[in-house]
């Protein structure tokens, strides 16, 4: 895989940036633009993306694949869970409790003041809480600091949680482990493969948004922890009389709009036009001098 490194910089951007005229003035140690990418340039330039889904696509066709990707599944778990604590959180509420499972799923068990509203509000934290979290992690895909900083982020995250709210062995062992990893990764990994891992993080978690979904047009109840309980679309249609078909038809538009959005308005990091000397004398550091930031 042949991708540009720049001498000098850590991070420096793998596929170069498309060229658009500043909107502030030369003075500025920042060059923002914005401009919608054409898909002739998407594919040209959007390599660690593309890299990103056809691992994905490879190993769900693989029979190895669901184990490879198991890790991936827990991940998209603890978001959709975590969102529905931070609901409960956000009105008032607290966590009692928050497991993760071996077969996938989870459950968040929340305490919150009466009223339709606050149901309406946690229930449908999930699958929207999952489908926000994969479209801005894509658009932060291209920048150095982005990638290094969500996957620490996302490791120093499950780790809080644990100490905070995960009380089954199963999810307090496996996101302890994933949580470490997820740190020394972000801390440790070269610029490149930090860049690769937090891409296939911000794919599955969208992709995971939209086939977790789909589930909801025919299954209303579900086996969770040894449970059967009601589906997030079923409890939502309880509290509102509209049909759970409808409520999972706009997350699914909500998770495709977010996939959309990630891919087609990222931030990305490039190289200041006649900074080489403050690059070559800030070599391997992240100095404002070194870069600067263009939405595309």
């Amino acid at each position: 895989m042949a991708d540009n490194f720049t001498s000098g910089i850590e991070d420096a951007p793998l596929e170069p940036p498309i060229q658009a005229k500043s909107r502030v003035p030369s003075y500025c140690c920042c060059s923002c633009s914005y401009r919608v990418p054409t898909i002739s340039e998407l594919w040209a330039r959007d390599k660690r993306l593309l890299r990103a889904i056809l691992v994905i696509v490879i190993l769900l066709n693989a029979p190895v694949g669901k184990y490879l990707l198991y890790p991936f599944v827990i991940f998209s778990t603890w978001i959709h869970e975590s969102f529905h604590g931070l609901a409960a959180l956000s009105i008032g509420g607290k966590i009692s409790w928050l497991n993760i499972y071996p077969d996938g799923s989870g459950l968040a068990n929340t305490i919150i003041p009466l009223g339709n509203f606050q149901r309406a509000w946690v229930a449908s934290a999930g699958y929207q809480g999952t489908a926000v979290t994969g479209g801005i992690m894509l658009m932060f895909r291209r920048t150095h600091i982005g990638a290094r900083v969500g996957t620490c982020g996302m490791g120093l995250g499950m780790l809080l949680s644990c100490i905070l709210f995960v009380r089954n062995a199963f999810g307090l062992a496996t996101l302890v482990l994933m949580g470490v990893l997820l740190v020394i990764a972000g801390w440790r990994l070269p610029p490149f493969w930090v860049g690769e891992l937090y891409a296939l993080l911000a794919a599955t978690a969208c992709l995971n948004a939209i086939t977790s979904i789909r589930v909801l047009f025919f299954v209303t109840e579900a086996n969770i922890g040894g449970v059967v309980r009601s589906s997030d679309a079923n409890t939502m249609q309880n509290i509102t009389k509209i049909p759970s078909y409808g409520w999972a038809s706009a997350w699914m538009a909500l998770a495709f709009w977010m996939t959309a959005m990630g891919v087609f308005v990222t931030f990305e990091t490039r190289e200041k036009e006649g900074s080489r000397e403050e690059l070559e004398e800030f070599r391997g550091e992240d100095h404002p001098l070194a870069v600067s930031t263009e939405m595309a």
